[in-house]
């Protein structure tokens, strides 16, 4: 039996739960959350992603107002993380130093340093440390890569990738909108796919990204990144947060050598294949669409806890390495020019 605390219980760590609470093997042992009515879910928490919101016998849960206090005192093997993207490295940090593994929300953190110190205190630890990029367990998203390795429509040619919505105004103490504590919607919502695509074809040989800040949230609100690969597909990645509220949208459209894969969430079927030259025919992608991308990802890592072995899927080497695209995508914004990272 694993047991697990749970560290952050705003959205997405209700949602965390409510996978968690799925699985067999899986206790939880206790919740932290610095507003004791979280603790309870009395009300609804708001979050941009649909849940199956089932009810669950939570009774026994212990409870606590201080995270630290849940990692040094509870009883636990893993420690999950659903805090505000500022509250990652200490808190994971804290985890990993009181021999507990850690499984911790995207992005990884708001700098390259923090990721590197999470990083070093999980291999001084001998525990292991994964960040949720969930994109990668996403089933329509693990189809574009079974595709793009096993070669079935031939070459990738062209990437392109969109994931937009209405500014995420519900949060607690609006962090959200505070990028000295999100990192904005580049390092919040843009991360998605640029983690993704570098997870699909590795290191870009140039990046270009154009965007502007806006006055409202001071951070770069709505961007366009180009990544280039001298051998490879062209890739673009649109992403921001609309100041009207719009619903959220996450599309991509994957151009081959024999084929067009296109996902979109407004479609029926949302994900489709068009492989005839002649004629305009939509066919239905052949994948498992019954799985789950959270419940899939914080499976995996259990599952890896439980064989003791390193997240080969999501090291958080590689989520470390996400980041700092993303570093290079706001450099080449404020240089105005493309970036070699050759």
């Amino acid at each position: 039996m694993i047991k697990v605390g749970m560290v952050g219980m705003g959205g997405m760590g209700w949602f965390h739960v409510s996978k968690l609470c799925q699985m067999p093997n899986v206790q939880i042992v206790a919740l932290a959350d610095i507003t004791p009515e979280r603790l309870e879910a009395k009300n609804a928490v708001q979050i941009n992603i649909a849940g199956d919101n089932k009810p669950v016998d939570l009774s026994a849960v212990a409870r606590y107002t201080d995270a630290s206090r849940l990692i040094a005192e509870a009883d636990v093997d893993v420690i999950d993380i659903c805090l505000p993207t500022y509250l990652h490295a200490p808190y994971a940090i804290e985890a990993l130093q009181h021999g507990k593994h850690v499984l911790c929300e995207k992005p990884m953190a708001l700098t390259l340093e923090q990721c590197q110190a999470m990083i070093d205190a999980a291999k001084q630890a001998g525990k292991l440390l994964m960040i949720a990029q969930c994109i990668r367990f996403w089933p329509e998203y693990r189809f574009l890569r079974d595709c793009a390795r096993d070669g079935r429509y031939g070459k990738l040619l062209s990437l392109n990738m969109t994931r937009t919505g209405g500014r995420p105004a519900w949060s607690w103490t609006n962090w959200f909108l505070d990028p000295a504590r999100s990192g904005g919607p580049l390092q919040d919502l843009h991360i998605h796919d640029v983690d993704f695509v570098h997870y699909l074809l590795g290191k870009p040989d140039r990046l270009y990204c154009s965007a502007r800040k806006t006055a409202v949230t001071g951070a770069y609100d709505v961007a366009h990144t180009v990544f280039n690969y001298t051998d490879g597909p062209q890739v673009h990645i649109h992403a921001g947060w609309s100041y009207m509220q719009a619903p959220f949208i996450a599309i991509y459209d994957a151009w081959f050598e024999q084929g067009l894969i296109r996902y979109d969430g407004r479609l029926t079927p949302a994900l489709q294949v068009f492989d005839n030259p002649l004629k305009v025919e939509s066919k239905a992608a052949e994948f498992d669409a019954t799985t789950d991308a959270y419940y899939n990802e914080i499976a995996y890592f259990l599952d890896c806890v439980e064989k003791g072995v390193q997240p080969a899927e999501c090291p958080p080497e590689s989520a470390r390495d996400s980041l700092i695209l993303i570093k290079t995508a706001i450099a080449s914004i404020e240089l105005g020019q493309a970036i070699s990272l050759q």
